[in-house]
């Protein structure tokens, strides 16, 4: 007898496959989401905006560092400028102790806070943000003179500015302390940008196609993190 062995061949199943997870975000950044209750508290609805941007990064690194010391005298009230901050790091160079922060720097505090000369320095600065040129300065807008636009703005960073500084307006108008914070926010952000051109000037030829991307990075971070608190006040007040 011989013996033939009986081959089965089965049939490869295709298992049901896991859908893969999606690890988009559920809100895009730069979106805001502001809740509101109904008049009988029985029912709220969501609004789902985008946030106003307050400065183009691309354009404020692009603002040359006397045009940035001009605004940084302006803003702080002539109490903090280029001159200071060199200053300030070459004590930081002999001492090892961490440096105080530059005469006339403004810090986090309330409006109720301010001496009378403050608060007409904060007035004068806000004024000098929502009327003047210096937030359009940070959307490339070029000006004539004054608040008249040149020729060769283009009339998207020109509507950028003026949705800023509405945007900002708009929010003053809930809170005083959103003033200070307004001027705070754009004095450290100039100031930031007098120290991104103090550290590419140190750069030789050879160093500077090296390290110029690092300090740009470097230098964007710290703008947008200059500019979180203040977003995010702006976009809770709409």
């Amino acid at each position: 007898l011989t013996y033939t062995p009986r081959v089965v061949y089965q049939s490869k199943q295709k298992m049901p496959r896991t859908p893969k997870r999606s690890h988009a975000p559920l809100l895009d950044q730069g979106t805001s989401l502001k809740f509101e209750y109904s008049d009988d508290l029985e029912s709220f609805s969501i609004h789902r905006s985008p946030m106003v941007p307050l400065m183009d990064i691309d354009s404020t690194l692009e603002i040359s560092r006397d045009v940035a010391d001009g605004y940084l005298i302006l803003l702080s009230g002539g109490l903090n400028s280029a001159r200071a901050i060199r200053q300030q790091r070459k004590k930081k160079k002999v001492s090892s102790a961490p440096p105080p922060p530059p005469d006339g720097e403004l810090s986090a505090q309330s409006m109720e806070t301010l001496s009378p000369e403050e608060l007409s320095a904060v007035q004068l600065a806000f004024a000098a943000l929502t009327d003047g040129n210096a937030i359009d300065i940070m959307f490339g807008v070029k000006s004539m003179g004054g608040i008249r636009r040149s020729q060769e703005t283009s009339e998207k960073a020109y509507k950028s500015a003026n949705d800023a500084k509405q945007a900002i307006m708009e929010a003053a108008h809930t809170s005083d302390a959103l003033r200070l914070l307004a001027v705070e926010t754009y004095v450290k952000s100039f100031e930031i940008i007098v120290k991104y051109h103090m550290d590419l000037d140190k750069m030789g030829f050879i160093t500077y196609c090296v390290k110029h991307q690092k300090i740009r990075e470097g230098t964007e971070k710290q703008l947008i993190e200059t500019f979180r608190a203040l977003d995010e006040a702006v976009a809770a007040s709409s």
